[in-house]
């Protein structure tokens, strides 16, 4: 994790700077790994303003607010940081719960049934169909997608390719390793 104090006609103690650093490790335990961190704060006539700008793997966060004394307004943002990254938390599981659950189709009532093909020494085996509500609605970036295939246990993700804006899916192939296929 990388955090930067920056500050204007404000001074961060030591003691001050140790208390953000370990809430904000509080915190990353919630949003997950938190790659860059800036705390600025700045002294105003009333007071000093803080804010935080915080990107994690999944979101970014910035927040401010003002306090007649630094440590409460650090320590209020902290609060807000935390509590939104629990909500952010809360709609990432919501979400894998939604998605995770699929309907199975076994056969189709629509098409005409077709004899199966028998392979010598094989048993026909009935092919079951399995909808996944497995993608994004907001476009990704390729590695955002990525992460979210890992995440969700699922062979394949699609989603909306933000640099090209085309439908693509990532998937796993059959070496295991990670391939993409654009719609363009």
């Amino acid at each position: 994790m990388n955090i930067n104090f920056t500050s204007k006609n404000a001074k961060f103690t030591g003691a001050l700077k140790a208390f953000t650093e370990k809430n904000l490790e509080s915190i990353e335990k919630i949003s997950g790994n938190i790659i860059d961190a800036e705390i600025i704060a700045t002294e105003e006539k009333l007071g000093f303003k803080v804010e935080i700008i915080a990107k994690t793997n999944m979101n970014a966060y910035h927040i401010q607010d003002r306090d007649p004394i630094l440590k409460q307004a650090v320590r209020k943002i902290l609060n807000t940081l935390k509590t939104q990254a629990k909500k952010n938390k809360e709609k990432l599981k919501e979400e894998k719960k939604r998605v995770g659950k699929g309907t199975n189709l076994k056969g189709f009532t629509d098409a005409p049934e077709e004899e199966p093909m028998e392979t010598p020494g094989r048993a026909p085996k009935e092919e079951i169909i399995t909808i996944l509500e497995n993608y994004s609605r907001k476009p990704l970036s390729v590695e955002e997608a990525v992460f979210f295939l890992k995440d969700s246990g699922e062979n394949a993700y699609m989603f909306t390719n933000v640099e090209t804006n085309h439908m693509a899916v990532v998937f796993f192939n059959k070496n295991n390793t990670i391939s993409i296929i654009e719609a363009v």
